[in-house]
């Protein structure tokens, strides 16, 4: 594992990710195949070097060595069509997953859920927000009275928040980073969820999947109201 992590250290450092440095890749993780556990690992480490080297002026290299990455990840061990992961609460699973793409965005997080109340999500959003990534929130106006919603409190901090004013419920559940990666399911992002309630949450990279929940997010982006 030390020695993928390093090879990854090195193809980032100098912004150049080349066929070499991808056949070398593929050649470490051929002679020690990965668990599942690990692949995962490994993915969320290719984020977290990618947050800690993306600027403005390197932003699109950026982008291009996560995808190329990520596919060196895919082995004939492993399967190609591999792009999904589940998680069950009660438990820390479905919250850690969450946690994990909002830490590891490096352009934007698109957030569409009914409510949230849990002070980990919030206090993710809100670093993330301060790195400079833009975090967009839509959720339900009814919520926002419930104790412990942290609505309020996100958009003082400065992200940008909407609202459904109508007499009906926003009751979806889902979040797109970078506009590549999904997270839904029924999973409520509060306390609750994560501690009593049988829920879940997928998360796809699928490109089709992931591109109709853009096209829901903006088409509710444009009606709901402002959260002032």
């Amino acid at each position: 594992m030390d020695e993928i992590i390093t090879h990854l250290q090195a193809s980032i450092e100098d912004e150049f990710f080349s066929k070499s440095e991808r056949r070398t890749l593929k050649a470490i993780l051929g002679e020690k195949p990965l668990d599942q556990h690990q692949l995962n690992f490994l993915r969320s480490k290719i984020y977290e070097l990618a947050n800690q080297r993306v600027t403005p002026q390197n932003y699109q290299f950026i982008i291009e060595w996560i995808k190329n990455t990520n596919s060196a990840l895919v082995t004939p061990s492993v399967g190609s069509s591999d792009t999904s992961d589940v998680y069950f609460s009660p438990g820390d699973a479905c919250r850690t997953a969450i946690i994990q793409q909002i830490n590891s965005a490096v352009r934007e997080l698109k957030i569409c859920v009914f409510t949230i109340s849990d002070d980990l999500i919030t206090n993710a959003l809100i670093t993330t927000h301060k790195k400079g990534i833009a975090v967009q929130v839509v959720t339900d106006n009814d919520k926002l009275l419930d104790e412990g919603s942290d609505i309020e409190q996100l958009a003082s901090e400065g992200i940008e928040v909407k609202i459904d004013d109508t007499p009906y419920h926003m009751h979806h559940k889902f979040m797109v980073a970078d506009e590549r990666v999904l997270v839904t399911g029924s999973y409520n992002w509060t306390r609750s969820a994560a501690r009593f309630n049988h829920e879940n949450i997928l998360l796809t990279r699928e490109t089709g999947v992931v591109k109709s929940y853009l096209k829901e997010f903006s088409r509710l982006w444009k009606v709901m109201k402002p959260f002032n």
